[in-house]
C-alpha cells in the first residue's frame, strides 16, 4: 500500500486562555491517499476547521499543537520556514468557508486571480490573465472578462466562493483542502464545482480533504468520510455505505437531522392583509465592461410578490438572481429603480427620513445576512453584540433585564453562555451565523429578511434554527422572508416559494406545488442537481468546451512538473 500524501496523526490543539491553554481537539487521526477525497464532517464548534487550518500553518495567534502532520512523508512541523511557504504556495490549496473576509477589497478580482501565477509560478501577466478567465468559466461563472475588473464588493457571496475555488485551483495543487466551499453555491453551482474537481481527481489525482456539514454531498463525492464530535474523530466510514454502516449515535443523529428526511412545516398565514407588498420591482446598476466602459446590469426586473402576517415566503434561485438585491430593497440598503415596496400598510419604497424614521423600520423589519464575519462588528464580544442591539430599540432596560434578555436570545440560537465574552473570531463559522440570528431577534421584529441564515450551520443545528423560526412565527406573527440557495430548506420551512433567474421570476406558488410539480424547467434542473443517494455531479451547461486539460498541463509546465 503507497504512503497517503496527507497525514494526520494524533493532533492536539490548544487555544490560549488566560490560565491553562484550553484543549480543543483531541488526537485527530486521518489520512488522505493520493487522488483520494476525505470528508470530515460534525457539527458547527466541533473542529473540523481546526484541523484544516492546522494542516496548512493558519492557526489563529497564540494556538499549539501536539502530534504529526506530514505530507508525502515529511513532517510539516520540521519543515523550514522556506520550504514550508513553498509548499504552501504550490502544493497546499486552501478554500477557506468566509472568501469576503479572505480577499483584499482595494483590489480587482483579476489581481486576486493573477498574482500567484504570475509571482510563484512565473507566468507572464497576458497568460495568466487567460489562464485566469478560463478557470472562472470551469466554475460557472458567466462573463469572466467583466468579472476579473471587479473588486470583491461588486460580486454576491456565491460568485465570491466561485473566485475563491477558481484561485485555489490555478496553482494546480495536489492536495485541496476545502472548508465548507459550497455553503455559498446554488445547487447547479455546487454540482459544476464538485464536477470540475473530479475531472482533478481523475486527471491530476488530486487529493481533497472536504469539510462539510452537508453528509448527502460528502457521501456523493468522498471515498471516505470521518465524523467529528467535540474535538475528536468518532467514527470513520465508507462514504457510500455510512448510512448502512454507522454505528455511534452520534453519526445516527446526524443523519435523522437530514432536511430532506424531515417533515414540512404546516402551513400558515394565508388570511389577512400582507405584511409585505412589492409590485413590479426593478433595479439596474451601471457595471464595468469586459472592455472600457460601462454598461447596464439589470438585478432585479418586474418582481411581484405578497407576505402575510406569520407566513413564511422563499425566495430561491443561483448566484447572481437577484435574491439579495431584492432583500436589501425591502430593508431599505438599496433603492429600487421603480416599483413599490410596502411593509405593515406603509409605503417604504423611499428612503426614510432621519435616524428616528431608520430606527422605527429597523424595529419593523430585521435582515440577517449571509456573511456574518462581516456583518458582525469584530471588535465586540457576543454580550456587547447583543446588549447593543437590544440597547437600540429598549434603552431603559435595566442590567437585570439586558442579561436575562441576552440569555433567552442565546438559549433561541442554542449557543452556550460561555461564548458571551468570545468575539467573532474566536467562534465558528456556525456560532457566528447564530449570533447574527440572535441580535435580528433583539429587536422582536415583524418581518425577518433571512439572506441565507442557515446556509454555515450544520443539518442538527439548521432543523433547531428552523425549527425555532417556525414556533416564532406562529407565536408572534412575525413574517418570514427567506433568501436561499436550498431547496430543503424552502420545503422545512416556507408556505410559499418564488423561483428566480437572471432578476425574473421563473414560476411562484405553494412550496408544496412547486417543489413536487415544478412547471419551469429551471426548477427542475435545480431540483435534480440536489444531491442524494446515488448522485453523482455532473456538468449540464451545454454548449462549452472545458478547458480544464489544458489549464492542467499549463500549470504543470509552469510548476515544473
Amino acid at each position: 500500500m503507497t504512503r497517503p500524501v496527507l497525514e494526520i496523526d494524533a493532533l492536539d490543539i490548544f487555544a490560549p486562555t488566560a490560565g491553562d491553554p484550553r484543549q480543543l481537539v483531541f488526537a485527530s487521526t486521518l489520512d488522505v491517499g493520493r487522488g483520494e477525497a476525505v470528508g470530515l464532517v460534525g457539527e458547527s464548534g466541533s473542529g473540523k476547521t481546526l484541523t484544516v487550518r492546522a494542516v496548512a500553518g493558519l492557526l489563529p495567534e497564540g494556538f499549539t499543537t501536539v502530534g504529526g502532520i506530514r505530507i508525502d512523508g515529511r513532517d510539516v512541523g520540521d519543515m523550514p520556514a522556506r520550504e514550508l511557504r513553498d509548499l504552501r504556495a504550490r502544493r497546499l490549496g486552501m478554500v477557506f468557508q468566509t472568501p469576503r473576509a479572505h480577499l483584499n477589497p482595494l483590489r480587482t478580482i483579476g489581481d486576486f486571480m493573477t498574482e500567484a501565477l504570475v509571482h510563484v509560478a512565473g507566468t507572464k501577466p497576458a497568460a495568466a490573465n487567460r489562464r485566469a478567465l478560463d478557470l472562472l468559466d470551469e466554475v460557472g461563472i458567466s462573463d469572466p472578462g467583466r468579472r476579473l475588473r471587479q473588486y470583491p464588493a461588486e460580486l454576491s457571496g456565491g460568485l465570491l466562493q466561485r473566485v475563491m475555488i477558481a484561485a485555489t485551483l490555478a496553482m494546480d495543487p495536489d492536495i485541496l483542502l476545502a472548508d465548507e466551499i459550497t455553503t455559498a453555491l446554488d445547487v447547479t453551482t455546487q454540482e459544476e464545482v464538485m464536477a470540475v474537481i473530479a475531472d482533478l481527481r481523475t486527471h491530476r489525482e488530486l487529493s481533497m480533504l472536504f469539510i462539510t456539514h452537508d453528509l448527502a454531498l460528502a457521501g456523493a463525492v468522498c471515498d471516505r468520510v470521518n465524523v467529528m464530535q467535540h474535538g475528536r474523530i468518532v467514527e470513520t466510514l465508507r462514504a457510500k455505505t455510512m448510512r448502512e454502516n454507522a454505528r455511534e449515535e452520534y453519526t445516527k443523529t446526524l443523519m435523522a437531522a437530514s432536511l430532506d428526511e424531515a417533515p414540512p412545516m404546516r402551513a400558515a398565514g394565508d388570511e389577512g392583509e400582507p405584511m409585505l407588498r412589492i409590485e413590479r420591482l426593478r433595479k439596474s446598476y451601471r457595471v464595468r465592461r469586459a472592455g472600457r466602459g460601462k454598461e447596464t446590469l439589470v438585478a432585479v426586473d418586474d418582481v411581484s410578490l405578497q407576505l402575510r402576517r406569520g407566513g413564511s415566503l422563499g425566495i430561491v434561485g443561483e448566484s447572481g438572481s437577484g435574491k439579495t438585491t431584492a432583500a436589501r430593497i425591502v430593508v431599505g440598503l438599496e433603492r429600487a429603480d421603480s416599483g413599490v415596496v410596502a411593509v405593515g400598510g406603509k409605503d417604504w419604497s423611499t428612503p426614510a427620513r432621519g435616524g428616528r424614521e431608520r430606527r422605527r423600520r429597523a424595529k419593523i423589519a430585521q435582515m440577517v445576512f449571509q456573511d456574518p464575519y462581516q456583518s458582525l462588528d469584530r471588535r465586540q464580544t457576543v454580550r456587547q453584540c447583543l446588549t447593543e442591539a437590544i440597547r437600540v430599540h429598549r434603552p431603559r432596560e435595566t442590567r437585570a433585564e439586558l442579561d436575562r434578555r441576552i440569555g433567552e436570545l442565546m438559549g433561541h440560537v442554542r449557543l452556550e453562555e460561555a461564548l458571551l465574552d468570545q468575539r467573532p473570531r474566536a467562534l465558528s463559522g456556525g456560532q457566528r451565523q447564530r449570533v447574527a440570528i440572535a441580535r435580528a431577534l433583539a429587536a422582536d421584529p415583524v418581518l425577518l429578511v433571512l439572506d441565507e441564515a442557515v446556509s454555515a450551520l450544520d443539518v442538527t443545528t439548521q432543523v433547531e434554527i428552523l425549527t425555532l423560526l417556525d414556533d416564532i412565527r406562529r407565536s408572534t406573527g412575525v413574517a418570514l422572508l427567506m433568501i436561499t440557495h436550498d431547496l430543503t430548506v424552502i420545503r422545512r420551512l416556507c408556505d410559499h416559494v418564488i423561483v428566480m433567474r437572471q432578476g425574473r421570476v421563473e414560476e411562484h406558488g405553494t412550496a408544496t406545488d412547486i417543489l413536487d410539480a415544478p412547471q419551469a424547467e429551471y426548477t427542475r434542473l435545480l431540483l435534480d442537481s440536489i444531491p442524494r443517494a446515488g448522485w453523482t455531479p455532473r456538468r449540464r451547461r451545454l454548449g462549452r468546451t472545458s478547458s480544464l486539460a489544458t489549464v492542467t498541463r499549463s500549470t504543470q509546465t509552469q510548476n515544473g512538473r
